[in-house]
């Protein structure tokens, strides 16, 4: 039987005055500004097109005997604002195959040493014991570029795909119609996705009940890094088993 959308979509009670309905939708998030300054070379900094640290009893991981491309590595603790669900992090790390979308990869556990999917999620509580990682030769067509969180906590509109209210019941006339609605694409983490096929996929399947989304990787042209056809990576964490992490990617 097909799962209706917006099966676990928690909607609001539509307020009684229409000004009201802007706090109901928006939602704080931090959005990732790749390159364009004078790079620190820091070992924990935010990069895009590379992974800098790992711990001594780590390696590089593999995926179908080859090694994975490094996506990035986003410092939180440097993130002027941290949704909930990542608040236990303080340096996240994305790895991906070259043919990823070959392989299913619609969830993963980054507590498993091996990849057993083609993205590969590293995340450490603290910077304690971290060294430089040694990167074997990966093919990757990335270029590496540190980043750096935009300045200040910025406000994130939803797609009509993901609107946790039925607007329509405002009469106000159409969402899109509306001032200063602002979806922040690129790199983030919070807000909300930036959907560009529909709602990821936890927003309508039974086993994605338990999900919630953490952030977006976008295509970011000045790494050379394009999901299809400059698409966004969706990714949503368990809400109680936090090893466990949603993928959803779409593209024009």
């Amino acid at each position: 039987m097909k799962i209706p959308k917006f099966l676990n979509r928690k909607r609001t009670v539509i307020p009684a005055v229409a000004n009201d309905w802007r706090p109901l939708i928006t939602k704080p998030a931090s959005v990732l500004s790749v390159g364009g300054f004078r790079p620190s070379g820091g070992l924990t900094s935010s990069c895009f097109g590379e992974i800098r640290a790992c711990r001594e009893d780590e390696e590089w991981p593999i995926f179908d005997g080859k090694p994975l491309w490094p996506v990035c590595q986003l410092n939180l603790r440097d993130a002027p604002f941290v949704p909930e669900i990542l608040n236990d992090i303080a340096l996240l790390q994305i790895f991906v195959s070259q043919n990823h979308w070959s392989s299913n990869f619609d969830i993963i556990d980054s507590a498993d040493a091996a990849p057993k999917s083609p993205f590969f999620i590293r995340k450490y509580e603290s910077f304690d014991r971290l060294i430089p990682v040694t990167v074997p030769e990966h093919n990757s067509h990335f270029l590496a570029f540190e980043a750096k969180w935009k300045e200040g906590c910025l406000t994130d509109y939803p797609t009509h795909d993901t609107m946790p209210i039925d607007f329509s019941k405002l009469g106000i006339g159409d969402y899109y119609d509306q001032t200063d609605i602002e979806q922040l694409y690129g790199t983030k983490i919070g807000g909300w996705p930036c959907c560009i096929q529909g709602e990821p996929w936890w927003d309508y399947r039974k086993e994605g009940r338990e999900f919630e989304f953490a952030l977006q990787i976008d295509s970011e042209e000045k790494a050379k890094c394009y999901w299809g056809d400059s698409g966004s990576v969706y990714i949503a964490r368990h809400q109680t088993n936090r090893s466990i992490w949603a993928i959803d990617i779409q593209c024009y």
